[in-house]
Formats: structure tokens, sequence, C-alpha cells
């Protein structure tokens, strides 16, 4: 009985460190698209649309969003949103972010590009947490893709 009782205790501290319900999946964060919003000396801003994944049969709200970009396996910018967005189940949809960057960070970046390498498409990695309604904990992601290039960009409504 004792040791029922301690399986069952270790099975409840998994699922509670999970940061989702017991069936849930993590949502999945990629980029979709970025734009300069404000050049500045010091640091510049970037508009970025990350394309936030909801793969459960349930949804969930997104209560907050902290990340950081890399491009090219360098820092690039970082970004938080506090913005509360619902996704419905199994469907995604385009959050638009505020990421700052430095002018250091940028410059690098910028020496670091060809011609074509633009036209191959950039390869980037995002990664920080998220906050759904659906736990008390901060949720990691972590996802690399390439940016530009032939591929199509993907489709959906902006929030």
């Amino acid at each position: 009985m004792l040791q029922r009782l301690l399986v069952l205790f270790f099975a409840l501290g998994l699922v509670a460190c999970s940061g989702l319900p017991f069936n849930a999946v993590a949502p999945k964060v990629s980029v979709a698209d970025v734009a300069v919003s404000r050049l500045g000396f010091f640091e510049q801003h970037f508009d970025v649309g990350l394309r936030v994944s909801n793969p459960n049969d349930f949804d969930l709200t997104i209560e907050a969003l902290d990340f950081e970009l890399e491009v090219n396996g360098q820092p690039f910018a970082s970004g938080l949103s506090q913005t509360s967005t619902r996704i419905a189940a199994t469907s995604s949809t385009l959050l638009r972010i505020d990421a700052i960057t430095q002018s250091k960070d940028l410059i690098r970046q910028i020496e670091s590009l060809s011609p074509e390498s633009l036209k191959a498409g950039v390869p980037y990695r995002i990664h920080g947490r998220l906050k759904t309604d659906r736990s008390p904990n901060w949720v990691p992601f972590d996802h690399a893709g390439v940016y530009g290039g032939d591929k199509e960009k993907p489709q959906g409504h902006a929030v």
C-alpha cells in the first residue's frame, strides 16, 4: 500500500512539473515574419509575427510569452507579450510582438548575411516560455527553422 502511494505521489509530481494538464501537448511557436518598427542609435525595434499553434483538442489562452530570437546562430532580438490571446483547439494564430535588438547585434547580423544566404533563407532559432490559462507554471518552447527563401508565409489572422 505504501509503495502504491509513493508511486501516485511521484506521478502527481511529474504532472505538476510538466506545466500543462496531464493529456496536454505544449503549443508550438515559430517565426512567421519580421518587420522593422523603429530604428535608434543604440537599439532597434522589430514587429515580430509569431505563429502559435495549439495541437490540443481544447482551447488554450496564452496569457504571456517571453522569447529570444537567434539568427545565423547568433542573438538577434528578444521580446515579451502580456496580451491574452485565445487559440482554438487544433488551430493557430499570429501574435504580433515588439522585439528589441542592440545595435551591436544588428551590425553583426548584417555583416554575416550574404545575398546568396538571403535567397536560400535565413536559419533561425526561437526559444523562450509561455504562460497558459491551463497551468500556473511557465511552459518552455524551442523551435528552429528557416525564414524567407522560397517558402510561403503561413496564413492566418493577426492579433
